[in-house]
């Protein structure tokens, strides 16, 4: 009758866990982002505007007013990573930066091939086994910079990591916009444990609003997003 009763009790105990549903962003997260990109624009620097840019008059004018600067290579690097890092943190760009910030999104628009180009970050299959380990659902939730970036993205996921479903892969800049979406359309559920994995606060701040849970990352120290996640996963379960 007792090991009925434990046994009992472990049943109502299993049934009343929620669900567990963790989404990956992309970019900074699994994608090396930074690094294709930066590349990218330390490549194109010396080039005749026109020729990076035949299609794109704005664009042309941001290389042409980045060039004005008159960087190196080196220097490049260096405000490429000033710009991330307020990028990252949703701070306050000094006026070079803001100039690199918008080459970075320039330099993205109708560049599949750029998107395509991007290796995995380190720790991301680590965190995708993880996320596997943990979740009833695992789901990728990234912003898109243009429609060819949509294209670009869910075709990266698919060539990278083939066991995401394809169906579970979301993106929108909204993140916290795709989460009530995702509810109401029983998806997930408002009830579930729905963790998002992202580099951005802006992001994090979206989706927690909306009624999820956020966890920073870091991809200099992946391990210590992965014991949070554990450690989350572990506290509410």
């Amino acid at each position: 009758m007792k090991l009925l009763l434990e046994n009992w009790r472990k049943y109502l105990a299993e049934e009343e866990k929620p669900k567990v549903n963790i989404f990956l962003d992309m970019d900074g997260v699994l994608v090396d982002f930074m690094t294709a990109v930066k590349n990218h624009i330390i490549s194109v620097y010396p080039l005749d505007p026109q020729e990076v840019h035949p299609n794109s008059k704005s664009s042309r004018k941001v290389l042409s007013k980045l060039q004005d600067l008159g960087l190196s290579d080196e220097q490049v690097d260096e405000l490429y990573d000033a710009a991330e890092e307020v990028w990252v943190a949703g701070g306050t760009y000094k006026p070079e930066e803001k100039l690199m910030s918008r080459y970075l999104l320039k330099s993205l628009i109708n560049n599949k091939d750029l998107w395509l180009s991007m290796n995995k970050l380190e720790g991301a299959d680590t965190l995708v086994d993880k996320a596997f380990e943990l979740a009833d659902e695992v789901f990728v939730l990234t912003a898109q910079v243009d429609d060819i970036s949509v294209e670009a993205k869910k075709e990266w996921i698919a060539g990278h990591f083939p066991q995401i479903n394809p169906q579970n892969v979301n993106v929108d800049r909204d993140k916290g916009g795709r989460l009530r979406s995702l509810i109401d359309a029983g998806v997930v559920a408002e009830s579930d444990l729905n963790i998002l994995i992202d580099d951005r606060q802006k992001f994090l701040d979206s989706f927690q609003r909306a009624g999820g849970l956020g966890i920073q990352y870091d991809f200099r120290s992946p391990q210590s997003a992965i014991s949070e996640l554990d450690k989350l996963v572990g506290t509410d379960l």
